[in-house]
């Protein structure tokens, strides 16, 4: 622990339960350290990991999201995406050198006015055993370029590569993940995304030709529709982006020959919209 090191902690807090929680804690008097600032945000859905990572690029050396119990969220499924991107986050947050405990995630309610207290109080004494946050990078990176290396994967969560990478093995592995953590509760996501991914790989072993990729076409464009969730939906809206906007790299990666670079351009915000 640093000696007289005071860490300053960012909370996302969800408008409806944990912002209301901290008002709680304030109204009723419970203690908890001064250098924890709220960010008040509508649902703990809503907190980007581009968010998390502008926090820490800014001089953040502990992150708190909070966010409403697991079924109470107003908007459904918000507290779940966050869940989801909570854990590709603490994966992702060693790689650049910050330690996975210096983020956390928490369920408080608006009449848990001492659990907010005291979650705050505790993380604000873990941070400072950690003393100050530490960013390693290889290259000097701000959250600018780094925001220009994160796929968006919908309001599920969030991919991270470098530009080494094939875009055919990205959305190959996308394809992977969504199979592992599909909710299997509609048929599009379920099955189609299995689909996308057999005809894809028919398609780069030769297997079927313009035909297939028609198909493909057509199963990405269905499955962006049908879908239930953001999942399923950005499974169909990836693999689109794929063939309108990095056919090149496909079809090298087909032939034998892919470059394994993926275009800085036009780049996934904007990706053709379904």
């Amino acid at each position: 622990m640093c000696q007289g090191f005071e860490p300053k902690i960012i909370v996302f807090a969800c408008n409806w339960c944990t912002y209301a929680g901290a008002d709680l804690a304030g109204s009723l008097r419970y203690a908890y350290p001064s250098n924890v600032y709220l960010i008040r945000v509508p649902c703990s859905g809503r907190v980007e990991p581009e968010f998390i990572f502008y926090a820490f690029f800014s001089g953040a050396d502990g992150v708190l999201i909070g966010g409403c119990h697991p079924g109470d969220c107003h908007y459904r499924y918000g507290n779940y995406y966050a869940h989801r991107r909570y854990n590709l986050l603490q994966r992702f947050l060693e790689v650049i050198g910050i330690e996975k405990d210096r983020l956390r995630l928490e369920w408080i309610s608006g009449a848990e006015g001492l659990k907010f207290a005291q979650v705050a109080t505790e993380f604000t004494e873990k941070i400072k055993s950690l003393g100050p946050v530490k960013i390693e990078l290889k290259d000097k990176l701000d959250w600018k370029e780094l925001s220009r290396v994160v796929a968006g994967v919908g309001s599920a969560g969030k991919v991270f590569w470098d530009e080494s990478k094939c875009m055919t093995d990205v959305i190959l592995s996308f394809l992977e993940f969504v199979q592992k953590n599909s909710c299997a509760q509609c048929i599009p996501c379920r099955i189609g995304t299995k689909r996308m991914q057999e005809v894809l790989s028919e398609i780069l072993a030769g297997s079927i030709d313009g035909d297939g990729e028609r198909l493909l076409k057509l199963l990405a464009e269905d499955i962006g529709y049908s879908s239930k969730c953001d999942l399923g939906r950005l499974a169909g809206k990836s693999v689109k982006y794929a063939l309108e906007c990095c056919y090149e790299d496909l079809l090298s990666h087909k032939q034998g020959i892919c470059k394994k670079t993926i275009p800085g351009h036009p780049g996934w915000d904007k990706v053709v919209p379904l």
